[in-house]
């Protein structure tokens, strides 16, 4: 079987991890070239063309773990538009533009998967896919902020808002500007893809009520986390109190948990649980991706749209 090459955007810690799968896996996948805006900055991969995101168009499957959103937009068209695999890790990209990306993959006969855009490691997407495929998902929630559950459960344990943000910025989990994912943007993305793969109709992030964290006052001995929650009519990403032993209530570090509530015959509640960031396990979502198009796969992330 010929190898597949594959045309890397981005080379930050997924990129690096996933060029280190892609070299050692049992896959025949082979690193064609990677787009990097400083050619000369240090731990490039050897023996690899270095270039722009337009060369790393040219390969049998391009892999965007850029971020943003113009630049992917403008390559996922272009990617897609000639027919090549698109996959990625990028959240924003296909929680603004997933339905449009989804229905030019559709024309074009092109796959477009993106099981590393939410959950990170644990594969989210793909269990609210195949429960989907019963047609009776009635309702999705989750705690799905590795930044907001730090800085929720560090106040429960007394600290303030403030207190509690500069420990997670220390600490490693919030960044020096923590506004996407105090303010609830990173949940309302990730609750857009999980609701539109749920019910097979694109449900952009501008639909999702969204109530971020900042300034939030959370008593010592309270349980509170940001909970993302969908049903069919409605989406919302907003802090709730929980009760400290239910599975929500005990998330804490990067973990991540899901549940999604199926009525077949009987109502039924499924969890998923796990690391929701970390470049080894985001890179393993992008391999898993990459193993679907070898054995000849082409899905459509979200497709065929209603």
């Amino acid at each position: 079987m010929d190898r597949l090459r594959i045309g890397l955007i981005g080379w930050g810690t997924v990129g690096a991890a996933l060029g280190e799968l892609v070299r050692g896996g049992p896959l025949p996948l082979t690193l064609a070239s990677v787009a990097v805006r400083d050619r000369e900055r240090a731990g490039l991969p050897k023996g690899v063309e270095i270039g722009t995101a337009e060369h790393a168009l040219d390969a049998d499957v391009v892999v965007e773990l850029a971020g943003g959103v113009e630049g992917p937009l403008a390559w996922a068209k272009a990617t897609l538009d000639r027919g090549t695999p698109y996959v990625t890790a990028n959240k924003a990209l296909l929680a603004q533009h997933g339905g449009e990306l989804a229905q030019l993959a559709d024309r074009r006969v092109a796959a477009l998967l993106g099981s590393a855009s939410v959950g990170g490691g644990t594969p989210m997407i793909e269990t609210v896919t195949h429960l989907a495929a019963t047609g009776s998902i009635e309702r999705i929630r989750g705690v799905v902020n590795a930044t907001t559950t730090y800085i929720l459960s560090t106040m429960g344990n007394g600290r303030s808002y403030d207190e509690a943000l500069r420990e997670a910025q220390e600490a490693g989990f919030a960044e020096a500007d923590p506004s996407f994912d105090v303010e609830g943007r990173d949940a309302a993305q990730k609750l857009a893809i999980l609701a539109s793969v749920a019910w097979g109709k694109w449900r952009p992030e501008t639909d999702v009520a969204t109530n971020g964290i900042v300034g939030l006052s959370v008593g010592a001995g309270e349980t509170v986390r940001l909970v993302a929650e969908a049903t069919r009519d409605a989406m919302s990403v907003k802090p709730m109190p929980l009760e400290p032993n239910e599975p929500m209530g005990r998330t804490t570090g990067i973990e991540n948990i899901l549940e999604i509530t199926v009525a077949d015959p009987e109502e039924t509640i499924f969890r998923i649980s796990g690391p929701g960031a970390g470049g080894r396990v985001t890179a393993g979502a992008v391999y898993a991706d990459l193993a679907r198009l070898v054995a000849g796969e082409r899905p459509i992330l979200f497709g065929p749209l209603r």
